[in-house]
């Protein structure tokens, strides 16, 4: 497997961390550009942070699976899971939805849609 970045995700995460630290991490831009970052980024690069994420304790255990094998997670456990309750990390998701809308990102599967969910054993 070829682990490497590619330039067009080097620079938007250059430009990311510099509007980060200009303005903040949750300063609007700075969450929108981290959606573009984050759509940039290699498959590999996405499943090292995704393994790294669960390994540190940062995500709940997921409650599922779809046909693709892509894990599943309960709003309510993430909520738990950050300290906040579940209609503030609804109305996160929405903004982060609404965000990725008006960037043209896809928004496929960031909510239950139409996916089999296989439960885990």
């Amino acid at each position: 497997m070829n682990k490497t970045f590619p330039p067009e995700f080097s620079a938007l995460m250059a430009q990311y961390r510099d509007t980060a630290k200009g303005l903040g991490e949750d300063h609007p831009t700075a969450r929108r550009l981290w959606l573009i970052v984050e759509a940039t980024a290699p498959e590999w690069f996405k499943a090292e942070m995704g393994a790294i994420a669960r390994k540190m304790g940062l995500l709940p255990e997921a409650y599922g699976y779809d046909d693709d094998g892509q894990r599943l997670y309960s709003l309510d456990d993430l909520a738990a899971k950050l300290g906040i309750t579940p209609d503030e990390a609804r109305q996160a998701v929405e903004a982060m939805k609404a965000d990725r809308e008006a960037l043209g990102l896809p928004t496929d599967g960031i909510i239950s849609d139409d996916r089999t969910i296989h439960r885990m054993q």
